[in-house]
């Protein structure tokens, strides 16, 4: 249910005309759990997915894999894809994810 609603919300940012583009490409959209394993609650390895190009910012349509990572680089990109002078986030990520901002 939960996907089929990120999806909708998509279909419906990438309709609406923005600028030089829709919506969606000038917008940051995170999809994730709060946990990564429901049976130990761990935080390791989460999965997330991004949609969008945040102003043009993040490059899409590629998987990246930073095991170990906390998400907290995770974080702090997007706030940096959106504009904010970000460095970090909190204890979970020091510094901003390598490889997701173009």
């Amino acid at each position: 249910w939960w996907v089929a609603q990120f999806a909708y919300l998509l279909r419906e940012l990438r309709a609406r005309p923005e600028g030089d583009g829709t919506m969606l490409d000038h917008s940051v959209v995170l999809l994730c759990s709060e946990v990564s394993d429901g049976n130990t609650h761990s935080h390791q390895d989460m999965p997330f997915v991004l949609a969008g190009r945040g102003g043009g910012c993040v490059t899409p349509g590629r998987v990246l894999e930073r095991r170990g990572v906390r998400h907290g680089q995770l974080l702090a990109a997007i706030g940096r894809a959106m504009g904010a002078a970000v460095n970090g986030w909190g204890d979970a990520g020091d510094g901003v994810l390598q490889g997701l901002l173009t």
